[in-house]
């Protein structure tokens, strides 16, 4: 069965009208002055997340601009859908889901020593196998995916292959590691709203993404697309590690860590799980072996940020416990921040493109994978990206950067807080010398509680936060005073720290609750919240307490004696 993904109408957009429909990736410029698509409107967040990186990796590929001039002409005058299907036309060749050749995503070998896995499989937070022998698919219950459509199968491909997390003795990573790497795509204001101009903000010119990683003199085809020739395998001992530059840069989008065959021969009728349409060729099965390519390196993914390590390694950042908020804005989007981390490489390229009147943002996605293989979450987020000149750059940055160390500190004196109303503290303190709690059962079964309170305290704060970024950017840049504007920020997170104490203390009964504790806590809260140390932070004057005044007043009587 032949099913070509650029010849297919697979992609599911939504048009500016609202109209929902299918189109092919050359279509993605269809009626684009008239009534253009404007968004993907995959049935899973996740796949939305893919197929944008499918289609930034195809144009990439084939249709990069050569300069800066021809990048700005097409944000807003693209090719014509017929022009991107004669260059798509040059890949078609590797993007064929079935038939006797090479296989999009899958082995080019056949294996008879494989696994046949369900085709839920495929599916990131799909609980393995060790989870259903244990009864622990809490969440994601067995049974609930047994067929895909081939569009639906596709793009589960593809996102298995991208987000790769090993899930089992010898099954490799992806490319950019298996702890549920981040993806941040500049995105359009309300002047470049279309999927097309989504896309292209996201396009590197040639020459630079040629020189960002890996070898651009491989030129052979199973460089970019490692499909098309005998899977680069990495049983133990071979020696058989992909590195950058083994490579061409292309791979970076096409990368093909899992040795997969999709059991295409024996499709069935029915209706697809995922999206719920009806298809003459759903797939129910695939068959899986380890050993697949085994990229190491220092490969720096152009859409991606990184951090270096103490070591001097860099690794791309991951998703994490607690969700994206504005206590990673920086670090995704600060190219001169100093803090060891470094924003994708498309985020540093717009900089040097951006106009003063746009007001582009940053959409960040990924999963939060924990323990090699467990699922935890998708997470994603939007965030504004700002234009700061050069000469302010550094005093904004560490503005912003006063505003989360403030907020952070907040946070811990609300769990201080927290813990010190609803538990009992045991004599002893733990070798970090943290104090000892004596949690109740309730408590310590829900091990996200914590993380939950902080979680909703950057969530509660997240609109104060970026409001106030905007106005400290106005201040600075026109020398303005902005003690008032820290003001606000510090009043509003103590009365978010207030509001979330109350509503996991004072709003719950618990049994071994003592009230003189809860009001001592809440009042220390209040107390520690408006002290020094934050004040400090944020550069607000801070009042001497009585006993300072007492020294201060000792030491002048001193000096005036003496004089």
């Amino acid at each position: 069965m032949q099913f070509n993904l650029i010849d297919e109408r697979w992609i599911p957009v939504i048009r500016r009208d609202g109209t929902k429909t299918m189109i092919a990736p050359w279509e993605v410029t269809d009626q684009f002055k008239e009534n253009p698509v404007v968004s993907l409107d995959a049935p899973r967040p996740d796949f939305n997340g893919a197929l944008i990186q499918f289609l930034i990796g195809l144009v990439q590929m084939v249709a990069a601009p050569q300069n800066n001039t021809e990048w700005r002409k097409k944000l807003i005058d693209p090719p014509k859908p017929d022009e991107l299907k004669k260059m798509f036309a040059t890949v078609h060749h590797a993007f064929d889901l079935g038939g006797d050749g090479p296989r999009f995503m899958q082995a080019f070998e056949s294996f008879d020593d494989f696994t046949l896995s369900g085709v839920a499989g495929l599916l990131i937070d799909t609980p393995g196998e060790n989870a259903l022998a244990q009864n622990k698919d809490h969440f994601i219950k067995r049974g609930t995916v047994n067929s895909m459509c081939l569009p639906c199968c596709a793009t589960a491909l593809f996102t298995s292959q991208i987000n790769a997390y090993g899930d089992g003795p010898g099954y490799r990573t992806s490319l950019r590691g298996g702890s549920g790497p981040l993806t941040t795509l500049v995105i359009s204001d309300d002047r470049h709203n279309t999927l097309w101009q989504l896309i292209w903000l996201n396009i590197l010119e040639k020459g630079c993404f040629l020189n960002i990683c890996a070898d651009a003199g491989k030129i052979a085809p199973k460089d970019t697309f490692p499909w098309l020739a005998a899977t680069r395998t990495s049983e133990q001992n071979t020696g058989h590690e992909t590195t950058p530059m083994n490579v061409h840069p292309n791979q970076m989008f096409w990368s093909m860590s899992q040795r997969i065959k999709l059991n295409i021969e024996e499709t069935q009728i029915g209706t697809c799980d995922i999206c719920g349409n009806f298809s003459n060729s759903c797939i129910a099965a695939f068959k899986k072996k380890n050993s697949g390519v085994n990229y190491v390196g220092s490969w720096l993914h152009p859409l991606t940020p990184y951090r270096q390590k103490e070591d001097g390694t860099t690794i791309p950042s991951h998703g994490e416990r607690g969700g994206l908020t504005y206590r990673h804005w920086l670090g995704y989007v600060s190219v001169d921040s100093g803090n060891n981390r470094s924003p994708a490489r498309v985020v540093h390229e717009f900089y040097k493109r951006i106009k003063p009147d746009w007001q582009f943002r940053l959409w960040v996605f990924g999963y939060d994978i924990y323990n090699s293989a467990k699922v935890r979450c998708w997470y994603e987020a939007k965030m504004p990206l700002l234009d700061i000149d050069k000469k302010i750059l550094k005093t904004f940055e560490d503005e912003i950067a006063n505003l989360v160390v403030s907020a952070s500190e907040v946070i811990s004196n609300t769990k201080s807080a927290i813990k010190k109303a609803l538990f009992a503290k045991v004599k002893g303190v733990k070798k970090n010398g943290e104090a000892l709690w004596e949690i109740p059962t309730s408590i310590k079964e829900d091990k996200e509680f914590f993380y939950q309170v902080a979680l909703t305290f950057w969530q509660s704060t997240e609109a104060i936060f970026y409001h106030t970024m905007f106005l400290l950017k106005d201040c600075i840049e026109s020398g303005k005073e902005s003690l008032g504007i820290k003001m606000a920020w510090h009043r509003n997170l103590c009365e978010s720290a207030d509001n979330i104490f109350v509503s996991n203390v004072m709003n719950n009964s618990i049994e071994d609750t003592d009230p003189k504790r809860v009001v001592i806590a809440r009042s220390e809260l209040g107390r520690y919240n408006r002290g020094k140390k934050i004040k400090e932070l944020l550069g607000m004057p801070v009042e001497k307490s009585k006993s300072d005044k007492k020294i201060r007043s000792k030491k002048e009587k001193k000096q005036s004696k003496q004089e």
